[in-house]
């Protein structure tokens, strides 16, 4: 069966890709404390966060369209909650904002305080998520293609391990790592476009090449 229709679930990944990449490149620079006072912080975020809710809505949708015995259901299930996980991350991340001048003072900032040990779980949760997705709907020719699942999976690695590089272990160009999530937008938008040709339920072909 071909399916390449252009479904509601469809012009979310594509409104999901658009939020992302228009979000991503205005994150501010410098120090936590810069950054926070930064007005470029919120709009950064409320995108970023935007991208991530409409995400959480197309990947529902999508999982209503496939066959529940299949990998690509089973990741895409888990690719929703921690997909789910990295919204809420990111709705405090943009919060954090409030923070900024306790921050200067040497005062209490419980978001803040909240949203850094968060993001360390949340980026490779998510990562994992979305990993697990882009390899099987391209192998079940469900979703995406193998000529851009890696562009997909780049993203989502590079955008999982900049926060614990660059949080937890203090590495000092991770977070040149976090552009990387461009490149998992560009496979949103792909992904939005590309036609599937879903592989019959049981085929081995499913389960050993991509399409």
């Amino acid at each position: 069966m071909t399916s390449s229709g252009f479904a509601l679930w469809r012009l979310l990944l594509v409104v999901a890709a658009i939020l992302l990449a228009a979000g991503g490149p205005q994150h501010p620079r410098g120090t936590m404390a810069e950054m926070l006072h930064d007005s470029k912080w919120i709009p950064a975020h409320a995108l970023m966060l935007a991208g991530f809710v409409v995400l959480v809505i197309a990947l529902r949708m999508y999982r209503r369209t496939i066959p529940a015995s299949t990998r690509t259901q089973k990741w895409v299930r888990i690719a929703l909650f921690c997909t789910a996980v990295q919204a809420l991350e990111m709705a405090l991340h943009t919060a954090a904002t409030v923070d900024r001048d306790a921050l200067v003072a040497g005062g209490a900032t419980p978001v803040l305080t909240l949203h850094l040990p968060l993001s360390v779980v949340a980026y490779p949760l998510f990562a994992l998520g979305m990993i697990g997705l882009i390899v099987s709907g391209a192998q079940e020719r469900r979703l995406g293609s193998r000529w851009i699942a890696w562009l997909g999976i780049a993203g989502a690695l590079g955008h999982g391990v900049a926060a614990p590089l660059t949080i937890l272990f203090q590495v000092s160009w991770a977070p040149l790592l976090f552009p990387a999530l461009m490149l998992l937008a560009l496979w949103l938008l792909l992904a939005g476009f590309w036609p599937v040709h879903p592989m019959p339920i049981g085929s081995s072909e499913a389960h050993g090449s991509a399409a």
